[in-house]
Parts: C-alpha cells; sequence; structure tokens
C-alpha cells in the first residue's frame, strides 16, 4: 500500500497577496512530485482576505481537489503557528480524492443535499464546518433581536409554551446557520455510507471571535460558513478519535459517579432546554442562575458588538454544565458565559435525549496535557505515512506557553509527514471496529462529540 506523501509550505507575510506568492514560490523550489490533494488553512491574520489568497494558489493548483478553513493554529514538520498560512501539497495516486462544498439556507438541510453526493465504500470522509458561524454585523442583530423576542416570549410561560418558543428559536438558528450541530451533520453522512466508514468532523471555532467567522474552504472557494467535505477513498486508512476523559458507565448511575470523580461539582440543577436551547435552569435564565458562581459580568449589548468588531471576545471558558446522555450513557460538557444579551441559550448540540438533571462543574486538567493529542498515540502503522489530525484549541488556553512542547511531542511521533489543525474539538462518527473505549463522548450510536478536550486523526 503506498502512502501519502506531503509537504508543507507557510508564510506569515504581512499582505495576503504576497503571503499566497511566498507559498507558491516555496512550491517551485521544494515540491518533488505531483500533488493529488490541497489542504489550506490560515489564522485570523488573513480575516477577510482569504479569497485573494484562494484566487492565486487557484491560478497554480486549481485542477486539484482543496479543502481547508480558517483556524486558530497548525503544527506541521518545521513549525506550531499561529499567525500565517500553509499550504499542505499530497500526493496519492492510489486514493480517490474528492471535494464538495455546499452553502445554503438551513444547516441540516444543506447538510443532507452534500451528503447525497458522497460515495465511500473504503476510506474516510473528513467534514468541514463551523462549531458557530457569526455572521455579519446586520445579521448578528436579527439573531440578537430573534433572541429578546423568543425569550420574551418563553418568559414566565408554562413549560409547553417555553418549549414551543425555544423550537422556534432552534428552528431560527438552523435557517440562518449559526449553530452546527456535529451529531445529525455526521449521521446524515454515516447513513449515506451505510455506517461502513470513518467521518472526522473538524469543527471549526476562532477562540477570538469576529463578524463573518469562522470560514471554510472548498475548492479554492471561501463559503464562508458553510460545509465542506473530503472524501477519500482508499483501502487500509486508520481513523483514531480519542478524548481526554474516564470511559463512561454501563449505565446512567454509574456514568454519574465517575462524572464525580472527575470533576469538580460546584452547585447542581434542574433544566429545561428544547433541542439545542437551554431555557432555564432551577427556574431561572441559564446566564443568571450560574453567574455568581462562575465569576463572569454581562455584557451589554452595544459592548459585545465593539468586542466582536475589534475581535477581542474570547469563547474560552473554565467552567461548564455538565449533561448525561440517558440513551447512551455517555455525558456532554457546555461552556457557560454571557455571551448573548438576551435569556435563552443556544448552543451547538442538541440535548433531547440528555437528563434534566445538570450540574456545573469545573475540571482541573493539569495532568492532562498529553491526553489532549492522545489520538496520536493509537496509530497502527509504523512506515510513515501521513498523519491528518486536529487537536482542541483550548490546551493553548489551559496550559499557556507549555504548548509549545506540543511541536516536539508531535514531531518525535510523526516525524516529517504529517499536517496539524488547532482549532475547536474535533467529532465522529467511527464504527465498531475503529473505536478504541467507551468514550464518555458518545452522543449517539457511535458519534461522538464533547465541548472540550477532543482530537482525531487520519493515517494515510
Amino acid at each position: 500500500m503506498k502512502k501519502t506523501k506531503s509537504i508543507t509550505l507557510f508564510s506569515n507575510k504581512k499582505s495576503p497577496d504576497q503571503a499566497a506568492y511566498d507559498i507558491i514560490e516555496q512550491a517551485d523550489e521544494k515540491l518533488d512530485f505531483k500533488p493529488d490533494l490541497a489542504l489550506f488553512y490560515a489564522t485570523l491574520k488573513y480575516h477577510g482576505k482569504y479569497q485573494s489568497m484562494l484566487d492565486i494558489l487557484n491560478d497554480e493548483y486549481g485542477d486539484i481537489p482543496q479543502i481547508g478553513a480558517s483556524v486558530d493554529g497548525m503544527i506541521y514538520p518545521d513549525d506550531m503557528r499561529a499567525d500565517g498560512a500553509a499550504l499542505v501539497l499530497c500526493e496519492d495516486a492510489g486514493a480517490r480524492i474528492r471535494v464538495e462544498g455546499i452553502k445554503g439556507k438551513g444547516i441540516i438541510e444543506s447538510a443532507k443535499k452534500l451528503a447525497e453526493k458522497i460515495k465511500c465504500e473504503n476510506g474516510a470522509i473528513v467534514l468541514h464546518f463551523p462549531m458557530i458561524h457569526i455572521p455579519n454585523a446586520i445579521k448578528f442583530a436579527k439573531f440578537f433581536a430573534s433572541g429578546f423576542y423568543y425569550s420574551k416570549k418563553s418568559g414566565k410561560a408554562n413549560l409547553e409554551t417555553q418549549k414551543e418558543y425555544a423550537g422556534k428559536f432552534s428552528e431560527y438558528c438552523d435557517r440562518e446557520n449559526i449553530f452546527y450541530q456535529s451529531t445529525p451533520i455526521l449521521n446524515l453522512f454515516a447513513k449515506q455510507t451505510n455506517y461502513k466508514v470513518p467521518i472526522i468532523g473538524m469543527n471549526v471555532m476562532h477562540t477570538q471571535v469576529r463578524f463573518n467567522s469562522p470560514n471554510i474552504f472548498s475548492n479554492f472557494k471561501d463559503i464562508d460558513g458553510g460545509i465542506a467535505a473530503l472524501t477519500l477513498e482508499k483501502k487500509n486508512i486508520n481513523a483514531v478519535y480519542d478524548d481526554i476523559f474516564p470511559q463512561k458507565g454501563k449505565n446512567l448511575e454509574e456514568t454519574k459517579n465517575i462524572v464525580s470523580n472527575e470533576f469538580k461539582i460546584i452547585k447542581k440543577f434542574k433544566a429545561k432546554f428544547e433541542k439545542n436551547v437551554l431555557i432555564s435552569l432551577d427556574d431561572k435564565p441559564p446566564v443568571e442562575a450560574v453567574k455568581n458562581l462562575i465569576y463572569i459580568s454581562g455584557e451589554k449589548e452595544k459592548e459585545l458588538h465593539e468586542r466582536l468588531d475589534k475581535g477581542d471576545f474570547k469563547v474560552q471558558m473554565p467552567y461548564g454544565l455538565l449533561f448525561i446522555n440517558k440513551q447512551t450513557n455517555g455525558a456532554f460538557i457546555l461552556g457557560i458565559g454571557s455571551y448573548f444579551p438576551f435569556e435563552l441559550f443556544p448552543f451547538f448540540m442538541d440535548i433531547s435525549d440528555y437528563s434534566e438533571d445538570v450540574a456545573l462543574v469545573y475540571e482541573i486538567i493539569d495532568d492532562k496535557f498529553d491526553a489532549f493529542i492522545s489520538c496520536l498515540n493509537n496509530l497502527k502503522y509504523d512506515d510513515g505515512r501521513f498523519v491528518y489530525f486536529s487537536m482542541d484549541v483550548g490546551a493553548a488556553a489551559a496550559f499557556g506557553k507549555k504548548t509549545f512542547e506540543y511541536k516536539e511531542k508531535v514531531n518525535k511521533l510523526l516525524g516529517n509527514n504529517y499536517f496539524g489543525i488547532m482549532s475547536a474539538p474535533s467529532s465522529a462518527y467511527i464504527p465498531p471496529e475503529f473505536r478504541l473505549r467507551n468514550y464518555l463522548s458518545e452522543t449517539h450510536n457511535n458519534t461522538f462529540f464533547m465541548g472540550v478536550g477532543t482530537s482525531s486523526c487520519l493515517e494515510i
């Protein structure tokens, strides 16, 4: 089996066009094969200018499939960077490689249409989509207005009415492409491939949020907040998903005991919710219920707008609400903070199958530094295959400068044929034969996602 060969070209020139031309000049000097796939990732340094870079790269490599996104950082054989753009050119004549992208109105409907185009019997699929897509200022204001409207309607109403309006807000968020829910998206692609092949969700979100971000790239087009799918048809691709948590329990009570030992429980609540919208905690608006426990002050609408516009609104929070899944006995952690100036709390996960008994928790992860890249410890082959992976950028917030040690650790593990992105925690549909253990982060049958601490990779 011929392995995939790769070369990574990086630039952080001030001008996006200069960076793109710099990458091409490097490729002219170093490239010694005919590429079959291009991966392109760029940080917020070039926010709003990605298409001009893609146009330049398209002139040179437009005849091959390309996928990528805006991310917070990348790790590759020469370096670990958070301030530029990287083009990865890959050669694999033995693989059938295709990239398809879609940007339509309605996330689930778009995912369904894209999934219908996908065929893959052997190999793997890599999806790129935002966890949360921040639209432009006008659409963001409309999102705010909708949040206020449905929050007011929900207000002191009975539970049935509250759930009705929360459900309508959820539908609005889907229709306007705000919150991309990993589990239903992955399951649409899993069903299309008869649940036979691994599907990796390279979830994308920036720790510093901007309007019109994050961005997904498909075949040298910036499709903004769309979904892109890379299909790799090739035998013996190894897919690995892992997380930083212990295994789940065999039943709900066992899982409750496990999470009680794993997390510092600050307070327990009775939650009300509908789909991916949290209505209340102990009958109080969610943020109000936790604000005195997590020391986060409220954001006024004007202040939030200004901070978004400057790109200095950070979404990383050390606290989270822990939900337990009644179907899988798994768990889900939701970071909670004063992100919205209205009372309902929408997010990127349908928690319909989860218990109403939730807890505000704090996890001490000082001893979990290596766990953030644990997927790389479970590779099958030692023949220098190309490893394409994603790790949670939350590690940078958790460990600060120590994060740079990942560069040496990854290099020691993988040699000189790999590329990794640092972004939001990844998600995955993993057929049973690829599962390493009984993950706490199982959200649906063989489907995994958590708000923190997940990683995944393909060994090609």
